[in-house]
This record gives C-alpha cells, structure tokens and sequence, in this order.
C-alpha cells in the first residue's frame, strides 16, 4: 500500500471540505487525540525546589476552612453527577462524528460530492452500530483489565509484593495488546459504513483486514499515532503557558493574588478552547479519514504474502 498517497489523500479530503470538521470536532469528544501528559515537576518537590507543605498557603487554606462540608459534599456529589452525564453525552457524539466521518471520506474516495447532510444522515444510519462496537469492545477490555489487576494485587499480596516484579512484563505487554484492540476496532468500524455491515460482520470484516494485511496496517497505525501525538504536543503548549498566572498567584500566597492569577488563566483558557477544539477537530477528522482511505485500500488488494524464498545454490 502506498502509504504518502493514502495520507496526501486523506489531507485534500480534510482541508477541501471543510463541513467535515464540524463531524471531527464530535468525533473527538469521545477520545480521539491522545498522548499521555507531559509529566512536569519531581517527586516531593516543586517550582525551584519549593516544597508545598501545610501552612504554605494561609489565605487559601483559610478561605477552604469557611466552606461547610455538608456544602462540599453536595458539591462533590452534584460534580460527579455532571461528570457522569458528559461523559456518556460525549461518547454518543463522538460515535456519531465518527460515523459520519467514516461516510463522508466514503464518498469522497469513490468521487462523490460531500455534504455535511449526506454524510451525517449515512453516519445517523450506522450510529447504534458503531456505538454498539465501542460499547462491546469497552466492557470487555474493562473486565480483562480488572480481571488483571484483581488478580495481580492478590497475586501481589500472597508474595509479599514481589508477585509486582514478576507482573511487570505483562504490564508492558499490555501496551502493545491495546495498540493491536484501538486498531482492530477502527477497521472494524470503517468496516461498518463501508460496507454496510451489520455487528457480527463488521467484527468478522475487520479481523479479515487486520489479518491479511498486518503489516500495512501496523506501519499506518505508527505513522497516524506517532504524527498525531506529535501534533498533540505541540497543541498542548500554550495550555502551559496559560497555567502561569494562576501558579504564580498559588506562590505569591495572598488571596488577592490567588483570584487574579486563576482569573487571568481562566480568561486565557475560555479565549484559547475554540481554537483547540477546532485544531483537534481537524486532526481526527484526518486520522478517521486516513483509517478509512487505508480501508478501502486493503479491501481491494491481494492478502499480503510473504517474499519469495531464495532459489538454492
């Protein structure tokens, strides 16, 4: 497969219509851009060797002191609600971006004209399925996962703790099994709208194109995560820069001082968001395209087959 052509592809289908960057914006709320965060600071310390301790910041702590715990209780309970609620929100729109995305470059790469109607109302046709697939694939990579952990801490506790040395390999072979699942489930998912599947064939299509054709399809997958996550990168930045004023603020101490600080940071964060959302937008709108554009790509050629053998001498 010619993967500069599929990823130059993908690119002129994103930036000549740009309708479907509304559908990449929805399609990231459930998790498209990823990278693990940038890890700042060190164990026990903090900005130039200051340590954070109790009685750091009076004016803080005292302003804490005169909330009533019954108040933060329902604070806490009325947040983890809202969180729940956004949560499962986001999930539903992002499925639906998703979808959508998938029937748009769908369409582009067979050469017809995109709408962002068209394209959502063939995404609206296969949503539940998609949504189903990322519901499935879910719960059983959550059950796996505390099936794992569940008997790792008993397997930890009836060896003192030297059962964790022994679980670290699996740990780290874990990474690469969830980089094998986040692939399988794309294609399976282009797989879906592609070709009109139903569940069971879109699982069965998509393990036929990840078998056939594993080696392209790993080469894709590192060059959209590793691309992606440098973009991702740099997006993240500016979020930095803008957390400035409200950690100065955190050491100066005072209270004044602590609302400015969070002010400015939060002003600069509410005039920054769209352009991140949009900036992020555009990058899942190309990945899902690139992941679609692979799709059609594999579906339409021979299984790979391994080099010939070397005549003896």
């Amino acid at each position: 497969m010619d993967f500069g052509d599929v990823l130059k592809r993908s690119w002129d289908i994103t930036w000549k219509n740009k309708a479907l960057w509304l559908l990449g914006i929805l399609a990231s709320c459930s998790g498209g851009g990823g990278g693990g965060g940038s890890g700042g600071g060190q164990a026990g310390g903090g900005f130039r060797g200051y340590s954070f301790e109790s009685g750091e910041f009076p004016e803080l702590e005292r302003w804490l002191e005169r909330i009533p715990p019954e108040t933060i209780t329902a604070i806490v309970l009325a947040l983890g609600c809202l969180a729940l609620l956004v949560a499962l929100l986001a999930i539903v729109l992002g499925a639906l971006g998703q979808a959508g995305l998938i029937a748009g470059f769908d369409l582009a790469d067979a050469g017809h004209p995109i709408t962002l109607s068209e394209a959502f109302r063939r995404g609206l046709k296969n949503f539940w399925k998609i949504l189903a697939i990322q519901f499935i694939v879910g719960v059983l990579v959550l059950l796996v996962g505390a099936t794992v952990a569940l008997g790792g801490g008993l397997f930890a506790v009836g060896t003192l703790g030297l059962g964790l040395i022994c679980l670290l390999p699996l740990v780290c072979l874990m990474v690469p099994v969830m980089f094998l699942v986040g692939v399988y489930v794309m294609l399976a998912q282009v797989a879906v709208v592609v070709e009109d599947l139903g569940l069971l064939d879109a699982f069965r299509r998509g393990w036929e194109i990840f078998r056939a054709h594993l080696g392209s399809v790993i080469v894709m997958a590192l060059i959209l995560i590793l691309g992606g996550g440098l973009v991702g990168l740099i997006l993240a930045l500016p979020l930095l820069l803008i957390a400035v004023p409200a950690v100065f603020g955190l050491l100066l101490g005072g209270e004044g001082q602590i609302s400015t600080g969070v002010l400015v940071s939060g002003l600069c964060f509410v005039g920054l968001l769209p352009l991140l959302i949009l900036l992020n937008g555009i990058l899942q709108t190309f990945v899902t395209g690139a992941w679609t554009l692979t799709f059609r790509r594999l579906a339409a050629s021979p299984k790979e087959t391994a080099p010939p053998a070397l005549p003896a001498a």
